[in-house]
């Protein structure tokens, strides 16, 4: 079996097996990002990634970003898990869509990669990407759970569309569907912390009609080109 490429994943609970394959690893919210850092440095094989994630848009404290620009600046990291989440009834959507085009810009500025979480936001997603410009060094939709016709536009902006645990849901069709109808070059596989990427992998290669080890190859360098700096 190929090397697997684990294209979401969140800081490891204490005892959890060390992961035998590359993966980015999500800060959600400041009071996470040195751990995130930390946790990276000691293992070759993780992508550290820092960012503001929507549900934490709202209570951020004063000068985030700037903090967050300072890390950036100083350690080789992406940005994320950043985005917009409406799923909630008390979602501040105005906070969201700051935060999120704050680290959009960060990403431009800086060069790097970002990690986009979207639920029920898909049309303001695409405003935004469109006014601020998908990342030329990469982006993402971790865990996407959209349509097949938004992700046919996402692709046609260059943005990389991962697939988590939801694939193995019985009562979850739609990313099943999603799934079908991604580009080969465009998908990527994820745990999102939860989930047996393996699991994941076998699921995925049989909803498309391949092998497994295939699919790992073609995720691998999917991963490869999401994450240039820091896959060989």
């Amino acid at each position: 079996m190929p090397t697997l490429f684990d294209a979401h994943s969140h800081l490891p609970q204490p005892g959890s097996p060390e992961p035998r394959h590359g993966c980015v690893l999500c800060g959600t919210r400041e009071a996470d990002w040195v751990a995130v850092l930390a946790h990276a440095a000691g293992h070759l094989q993780v992508i550290p990634m820092l960012g503001l994630h929507p549900w934490f848009a709202a209570e951020a404290a004063p000068g985030w970003e700037l903090r967050l620009e300072a890390l950036l600046r100083t350690h080789h990291c992406g940005i994320g898990e950043c985005g917009l989440d409406f799923s909630r009834q008390a979602a501040d959507r105005a906070a969201q869509e700051t935060a999120f085009r704050t680290q959009l810009r960060l990403a431009q500025t800086l060069g790097r990669p970002v990690a986009i979480h979207a639920v029920q936001a898909w049309g303001r997603l695409l405003d935004l990407l469109r006014e601020e410009g998908v990342p030329k060094a990469g982006a993402l939709i971790h865990a996407y759970s959209g349509s097949p016709e938004t992700a046919q536009v996402l692709q046609g902006l260059g943005v990389f569309l991962s697939f988590s645990g939801d694939l193995l849901a019985p009562n979850r069709p739609k990313p099943q569907e999603a799934l079908r109808s991604v580009a080969a070059d465009r998908l990527l596989l994820e745990s999102d912390g939860t989930a047996d990427l393996r699991q994941v992998l076998e699921a995925a290669a049989a909803l498309r009609g391949v092998g497994p080890e295939l699919l790992a190859a073609q995720t691998w360098e999917n991963g490869r080109q999401c994450f240039k700096e820091w896959l060989a």
